[in-house]
């Protein structure tokens, strides 16, 4: 795999941790996501230095409300031109629909199908009655027909939504996991190699790499195609 097709999850608490390991991995990493443990945190300026450092940024903010504020949410972050913007595709066309409208040309908004935490006990319980695979393929749909460039799913679903979005949709798959290193709270999860099989475009890894000994020998095993 090349580095582009890779992205790193900066789940930590300060800007400046964020920024050491931007700066420290950017020659291994296509995109670095800030999420909301980030984002609430010190999103201007971990934003701001990774706008300095030139690096892609994944603004992972999963926006779910109604169609008006999530429009105004995403024209709120639009100046940091981010390459990937996340909603949840459960919030319906008009939502994803008003999100692609305020979303700057250079962004690509990607829809949430289920996340990765979630087992099939999970998704029954919030009623979603057709189960994880029945449920990622009828939100992906919506996602495609409001206009969004891609989604988020785990491993499990990419095959088919590769095939269901074509050539040049982004299938991102996070809950990817090296072999040997602990699954955490992904409760659908798959290697890297196995995820970009699958048809994903991009991995999403976060934990397995920052809390390794050797960070870059992790990305440099994942990269050489054995992770």
């Amino acid at each position: 795999m090349t580095p582009d097709q890779l992205i790193l999850a900066l789940d930590v608490d300060t800007a400046k941790e964020a920024l050491q390991w931007a700066h420290r991995l950017k020659s291994r990493v296509g995109t670095f996501k800030v999420g909301l443990q980030l984002y609430l945190r010190g999103g201007s300026e971990v934003l701001s230095g990774l706008q300095k450092l030139e690096v892609p940024i994944f603004l992972d903010l999963k926006f779910h409300d109604i169609p008006n504020t999530v429009g105004q949410a995403v024209a709120a972050v639009a100046h940091w031109r981010p390459r990937f913007l996340t909603v949840h595709a459960s919030g319906g066309q008009g939502m994803m629909q008003a999100a692609v409208a305020a979303a700057p040309t250079e962004t690509k908004v990607l829809g949430i199908t289920l996340l990765t935490s979630l087992t099939e006990e999970d998704v029954s319980a919030a009623g979603w009655t057709g189960g994880v695979a029945e449920t990622v393929e009828r939100l992906s749909g919506s996602a495609k027909e409001a206009g969004l460039a891609g989604i988020v799913c785990s491993p499990h679903e990419a095959k088919k939504e590769r095939a269901a979005w074509g050539k040049f949709g982004e299938i991102v798959t996070p809950g990817v996991r090296p072999p040997g290193t602990k699954a955490d709270d992904q409760a659908r999860s798959k290697t890297v190699g196995e995820a970009l099989g699958e048809g994903a475009s991009r991995v999403v890894v976060g934990r397995p790499v920052l809390r390794a000994a050797n960070p870059e020998e992790v990305l440099d095993l994942i990269l050489e195609g054995k992770g």
